[in-house]
């Protein structure tokens, strides 16, 4: 699934003015007074099971009562808690009717939630146009997890007109903010040539992060072969080329294993072996029949 929803975490508070409260009784008097806050705080910690005692019931019985009066964050969380079934029963369509009410506030992770229903057809009919109408409010509101979602519309043109330009745009901001699934798409519009020659030195930089994070990959270390190989976004450098072509190769990359093959032939970043050629050259051709019939 490339299209991805927010994961929960503990923004909500961040700015709260009761964030620096420690008098819960003080809290749960501002929350029996119909302060929102109050509630929404008190909902929150009995969630949270830290600083009181976990308690589903009690934190739907506050968060509701925070929700219904209008506080944009919990009216997100009860979206969340439904969604989730969290503390009360799995119901979407419920979920979706709380995250709007937050989305039409502007909440950016409600109208980010929104969207991801949109796309999925969960408590709410698909619609892709949709999806990404919400993915774009919610990408421009900061969300990270809507601007890679938006940026994969873009790219695979769904819901919208397909555009390597806005995806490679939405993409940038969303890695820019950390969020790690967009690297591999920037990377792959970038070194396809997406972005132009002057991007190739960025695709560079974000394959060396990726093989950092995944040193195996065989298809990150084919590609840092290629780079090196052809002075794409690097300068050309042939025994470097070689070594991350054999890494590919080793890891069973049929392509790599053709061309070090065909390396070695040449004496390409190596000595001419022709004894290693024919073998990468036997190794690939048998590892693709056998890819081809599936075995």
């Amino acid at each position: 699934m490339k299209i991805l929803k927010t994961a929960f975490v503990a923004l909500f508070l961040i700015g709260a003015g009761l964030l620096m409260a420690v008098d819960y009784n003080e809290v749960l008097r501002l929350a029996q007074q119909e302060n929102a806050e109050a509630q929404f705080w008190l909902g929150y910690e009995y969630y949270k099971g830290e600083n009181l005692t976990k308690d589903n019931a009690a934190a739907k019985f506050w968060m509701e009562k925070s929700a219904l009066q209008g506080y944009t964050e919990a009216e997100y969380l009860m979206g969340w808690f439904y969604d989730n079934a969290e503390g009360m029963e799995h119901d979407q369509v419920k979920a979706f009717e709380w995250y709007f009410r937050a989305a039409e506030k502007g909440h950016a992770n409600s109208q980010g939630e929104i969207a991801y229903m949109y796309y999925t057809g969960s408590g709410v009919a698909q619609n892709f146009a949709e999806s990404a109408r919400w993915y774009l409010k919610s990408a421009e509101g900061g969300a990270d997890f809507a601007q890679h979602s938006l940026a994969y519309m873009y790219m695979e043109g769904e819901g919208l007109e397909q555009n390597d330009t806005q995806a490679i745009y939405w993409f940038r901001k969303s890695v820019a903010q950390g969020y790690e699934e967009s690297k591999g798409h920037l990377f792959e519009l970038l070194y396809d040539g997406k972005g132009g020659e002057a991007a190739y030195p960025e695709a560079f930089r974000l394959l060396g992060e990726l093989l950092e994070k995944d040193p195996e990959n065989e298809d990150y270390q084919y590609s840092m072969a290629q780079m090196y190989l052809n002075g794409k976004g690097v300068e050309k450098d042939e025994e470097d080329a070689f070594y991350w072509m054999e890494q590919a190769a080793l890891n069973e990359h049929i392509g790599a294993q053709f061309t070090l093959s065909d390396m070695y032939y040449k004496g390409i970043g190596t000595k001419v072996d022709s004894t290693y050629g024919d073998y990468w050259l036997e190794t690939a051709e048998e590892n693709e029949y056998w890819e081809y019939y599936g075995w």
